[in-house]
């Protein structure tokens, strides 16, 4: 790599690549950002205003805060949290802040809060969590430090040039076609087990079965919305409950969506409809049935037919493969579940494809 000038490099790629310092960590080790050009008097120009902005904001007047990382996150969350963000999404931040991260250096004077305290966290939490867990959880603290920063009462995040540790793929379970026969044989004679039949016709979420009504099916199309979900979160009562079941919109905009339904399964829903007293299509007399009690029946089903290590979710990538199998493209597949981009759908469901893969290759094959 060629040089030019001060910490400016001509790369492989014909650019020009320009390092600065971010920070440093607890352990001395110099923490760079990179700027990136295909004209050196661009990068230059840009490490300037880089470290003229560092500068400035070391330099920078911090407020006085005697508050604990406690009083701060609480504040942060019933100020800065709270009013922006859906009731089940607030639960969430407060929950991991409260259980992951407080009980370790919740004592620590915010201004006090050395990335060193952070390292030890983050070490503390591998013993317990998943890489994607922790990932989640340094996420929420991260944008708390974030907040505090841009309020003056830090002059940097400590947690920014942490190592997190690395997310492995998830393998998606689904049900072969004959256990997912031998589960349809099981629960087609009872009502009572129809949110399986549901999942895995429409690849509904747990909490979007829970929360369809029948006004959301049109039986005239064969279709039906999906507006909202149920889900159980923290409380903040003090009457000894820990737990209180929500209702709220989708996620994201793509959750909020049509699916087609088939005649076979709009037979089935007619007649759930006939003897029905609820404005919830699954329910216990008036009210919609909560997603821990469906979970139950399916583990109750499961283990009564001998399918291991599978879960009420394994419904919905069942549903998805039966499509990609079926020749669905990406695109639609996507849709039908309500994911955010094809790419999340890609991720998911990469080891799906082998069929098809196998059946592209023998096309290739000559005689």
């Amino acid at each position: 790599m060629a040089r030019r000038g001060e910490n400016i490099y001509k790369r492989k790629d014909g650019r020009w690549e320009g390092r600065y310092i971010k920070g440093r960590q607890e352990n001395g080790k110099i923490h760079y950002g990179y700027i990136y050009g295909y004209k050196y008097s661009e990068v230059k120009h840009q490490l300037i205003l880089m470290k003229y902005e560092k500068q400035s904001n070391n330099n920078k007047n911090v407020q006085p805060y005697e508050g604990t990382l406690v009083e701060w996150t609480n504040h942060w969350l019933e100020n800065f949290v709270r009013p922006k963000v859906k009731s089940s999404t607030y639960a969430s931040y407060k929950n991991k802040i409260n259980v992951h991260v407080l009980p370790y250096v919740g004592s620590i004077k915010l201004q006090k809060l050395k990335q060193q305290d952070i390292r030890l966290l983050l070490k503390e939490m591998t013993i317990t969590l998943k890489a994607s867990s922790i990932r989640s959880i340094f996420s929420v603290l991260k944008n708390c430090m974030s907040k505090a920063v841009s309020i003056n009462l830090l002059t940097e995040n400590p947690c920014t040039g942490l190592e997190l540790p690395k997310t492995k793929r998830k393998t998606v379970q689904a049900l072969s076609t004959k256990d997912q026969e031998k589960l349809l044989k099981e629960i087609n004679s009872s009502q009572k087990f129809f949110s399986i039949t549901l999942a895995l016709q429409t690849g509904l979420r747990i909490g979007e079965i829970c929360g369809l009504k029948w006004t959301d099916i049109d039986f005239d199309s064969n279709t039906l919305w999906v507006n909202r979900t149920v889900l159980r979160i923290q409380t903040e009562e003090k009457s000894g409950r820990k737990t209180e079941i929500i209702e709220v919109t989708p996620k994201s905009n793509n959750s909020q969506r049509r699916i087609p339904i088939t005649e076979a399964l709009k037979k089935n829903l007619l007649e759930l409809q006939q003897i029905s007293t609820s404005d919830y299509v699954i329910s216990n007399k008036h009210k919609a049935l909560e997603p821990r009690t469906i979970a139950y029946r399916f583990q109750m089903i499961r283990k009564k037919i001998g399918l291991e290590g599978f879960s009420f979710h394994s419904l919905r990538h069942t549903f998805a493969t039966r499509c990609l199998e079926a020749g669905g493209n990406i695109a639609t597949i996507s849709s039908l579940l309500g994911h955010s981009s094809t790419k999340m759908t890609l991720d998911c469901y990469t080891n799906s494809f082998f069929t098809e893969e196998r059946q592209l290759v023998e096309k290739l094959e000559f005689a």
